[in-house]
């Protein structure tokens, strides 16, 4: 059975989870693809296997709605092909996403949702807000005060590597258990109603809310010395107009694992792809035809 790994690269982790399968590699414009037609090239009377890799985040990908449309085109008339199977993979998919694949019962696995990527990619997250931050600050991160807003996998894993870097890390959280499992850990932790209050006191602040928490009230309050980096999904967590009022340096940093230790974070995904879909597996029996799609 020939295999078909298909790759919509837009950053380079992408680029290097082609690189680490083994197999007959092609590089293409989705436009060059299309035309060529792919799937009518390689299909005959043996079962195909067909894996798509989606951007992280797919947004990335509707981005670009005519190429969006004519890949779910394809995929329902792979599904729906006599010999042809069908997987799919990618990071963050929203309602829209899930809602197609459930309609056509094709297959698909969300990177960010599966345990194995999101703990190996919180601490590469991690790593690169470090990295974030010697770009911008002005100051050594030990002996800095740190705010970290929210404490779930990616908020955890950052004010633990800042804490062992010698930085003094406050975490704020919603819920009282969630204050209270910061606080078994060794931070101080307070109410996301006190910030206002207690940010001026913070040389960086970290957001990882995927929800408007750090408002013009907050960042009124701020020192002008003061950076914040927020790696929430798209628009984020804070408010950058008020931010540039304030004379406040903030930066959206999204995809850090796409720019920061690449080929570990590529890593991170074939591995995830090899335990859903074997790709390598029985290899005799057939090639791995490899397609890195620019788009």
């Amino acid at each position: 059975m020939d295999r078909h790994l298909m790759i919509f690269t837009t950053d380079k982790r992408q680029e290097r989870v082609g690189r680490l399968f083994e197999g007959e590699k092609k590089c293409l414009t989705w436009e060059k693809a299309n035309a060529w037609n792919l799937r009518q090239s390689f299909h005959g009377t043996k079962e195909e296997e067909w894996i798509y890799v989606l951007p992280i985040p797919v947004a990335k990908l509707d981005a670009n709605p005519m190429i969006k449309e004519q890949f779910q085109q394809e995929l329902i008339k792979l599904k729906d092909g006599e010999h042809g199977k069908v997987k799919v993979f990618g990071g963050v998919f929203h309602k829209e996403w899930t809602s197609f694949f459930e309609e056509h019962h094709i297959p698909y696995w969300d990177f960010m949702k599966l345990p194995e990527v999101v703990e190996g990619n919180a601490y590469i997250t991690a790593e690169a807000t470090v990295a974030e931050v010697l770009k911008m600050a002005e100051y050594s991160i030990c002996g800095q005060k740190v705010a970290v807003t929210g404490y779930g996998c990616c908020g955890e894993k950052i004010a633990k590597l800042f804490s062992k870097m010698g930085a003094k890390v406050t975490v704020v959280a919603r819920r009282d258990e969630v204050r209270e499992c910061a606080k078994q850990d060794g931070f101080e932790a307070m109410d996301f109603g006190d910030m206002p209050k207690y940010l001026k006191k913070y040389g960086v602040v970290i957001n990882t809310v995927p929800s408007l928490v750090l408002t013009e009230e907050c960042i009124r309050n701020m020192s002008r010395d003061s950076l914040i980096i927020d790696i929430a999904s798209k628009p984020g967590g804070t408010d950058f107009e008020a931010a540039k009022k304030y004379g406040v340096s903030a930066k959206l940093a999204l995809s850090l694992p796409g720019i920061y230790t690449t080929t570990s974070s590529a890593l991170l995904l074939k591995n995830a792809i090899l335990k859903h879909a074997p790709l390598q597996e029985n290899v005799r029996e057939g090639k791995l035809w490899i397609y890195q799609i620019i788009i």
